[in-house]
């Protein structure tokens, strides 16, 4: 018995030594095979798992297309709902200096010998065919974004002027002599070309939106009332012209910036999204949406759903304006700019979003600057042209009386707003 081991025990140590002697060379091996493998040169390709269409598209067009020609032979699929992966599609976007605005449900990184190919959408095998037969720029975008009907048109972009429109029966050696001396302005969103006009250009079609929904929600039923209230409880103590000024202009300060954050806080977190139209079209519906209740709630008064400030927050409010001091003007201040969020944040939202699908961060955060400037226009003008007790009495009576009207005409103007945003600018 203590033979047989004797001799397991031989075994046992002949087969760990054999594993310890080959373990190595297996480990040299792989990695000799990994070197050989240029993470350059492999093809990164993006797509949802709940895009139906797109694997068969890969599978049977995009890559037999791509090897028939010496693209794309090392290639790695990504499925951009996973964090990790929309994390690097965003990091390849960036280091390419894709611009946002050129966004589709699928897009393919392909190394070429003169700089990066990006594709985006489905394109036909027929146009993927042509790149291997004509002297491609260093970075290209070929985009055809219909994926369910048969395609009119395709789009090239070579980070250069607009991106370019073309017949889909155009060739490739006719559309891209003229895409890569495209002029006109850059596509919104093109962070990578700070300082160029053209992209400076490409941001001042938003200016009137903005304005326009910027002086529409500065006509904020709740916002309007605590100051009129603020103003008359002031002149009932017999304060100082100089004294009611100030509490006013902090007042109004605080709602500026609480609602200025609130806003800058939302842009950066609606900037995760990889398609940022659908969030604006998003935006723009729910903007239709809470007009349509500001209508219900006229309409019937008895509607549920009121898109008012909570009233603790209200109560609380109050207390705060009676007592009349620099703390707890800031503390009204403060609770009516994070609840006035809901009387107005529709329109706030709408704009944010559409912000974020048209304009880079640092155009983003000087209309989101301008919007909330105007949103507090006329609560200055109404501090400063209060100059006697009896103004603001009659301007608060006035508010009282017309606050149903005036919450009629918001909730169309809403409406209107969000339809514009949807046909005319999205």
């Amino acid at each position: 018995m203590r033979n047989v081991f004797n001799k397991l025990h031989r075994y046992l140590i002949l087969i760990s030594l054999a594993i310890s002697f080959f373990a190595p060379v297996h480990h040299v091996s792989a990695s000799s095979r990994q070197d050989e493998v240029n993470p350059e040169q492999v093809a990164h390709i993006f797509f949802s798992r709940g895009c139906a269409d797109c694997w068969p598209y890969v599978e049977d067009v995009l890559l037999p297309t791509l090897q028939s020609q010496g693209l794309a032979t090392q290639f790695e699929i990504h499925d951009y709902t996973v964090p990790e992966e929309r994390s690097l599609l965003a990091e390849i976007s960036h280091e390419v200096g894709l611009p946002r605005s050129i966004a589709d449900s699928m897009y393919a990184f392909v190394p070429v010998p003169q700089g990066t190919l990006v594709l985006l959408g489905h394109n036909p095998p027929g146009l993927l065919s042509e790149l291997s037969s004509i002297d491609l720029p260093e970075r290209l975008v070929v985009w055809q974004p219909l994926m369910h009907s048969e395609p009119t048109e395709y789009r090239l972009w070579a980070w250069s002027g607009s991106v370019q429109a073309f017949p889909i029966d155009t060739s490739l050696s006719v559309s891209l002599p003229d895409t890569v001396i495209a002029g006109g302005p850059l596509p919104a969103g093109m962070e990578d070309v700070p300082g160029d006009r053209s992209s400076w250009m490409s941001g001042i079609g938003l200016l009137p939106m903005v304005i326009t929904a910027g002086l529409l929600d500065s006509v904020n039923p709740c916002a309007f009332a605590v100051i009129l209230l603020l103003l008359a409880f002031l002149f009932t103590l017999r304060h100082s012209r100089k004294y009611i000024l100030k509490l006013g202009l902090v007042y109004i300060g605080m709602i500026f910036l609480v609602y200025f954050a609130i806003g800058i806080g939302l842009f950066q977190a609606i900037r995760i999204s990889k398609d940022p139209h659908i969030v604006a079209r998003a935006g723009s519906w729910l903007l239709i949406a809470l007009g349509t209740i500001n209508l219900f709630e006229y309409l019937f008064p008895k509607f549920p759903i009121k898109l008012h400030m909570p009233k603790i927050a209200g109560e609380r409010t109050n207390q705060l304006i009676k007592k009349a001091t620099l703390p707890a003007t800031i503390g009204a201040g403060l609770l009516v700019g994070l609840c006035t969020f809901p009387c107005s944040g529709g329109i706030y939202v709408s704009i944010i979003t559409m912000l974020n699908a048209k304009a880079t961060i640092g155009w983003g955060l000087s209309y989101l600057g301008l919007y909330n400037l105007l949103f507090v226009l006329p609560l200055l003008g109404i501090l400063l042209a209060a100059g006697n007790r009896r103004t603001v009495k009659t301007w608060a009576r006035w508010e009282r009386t017309n606050a149903k009207r005036i919450r009629l005409w918001y909730g169309l103007a809403m409406i209107v707003l969000g339809l514009i945003m949807i046909l005319a600018v999205i």
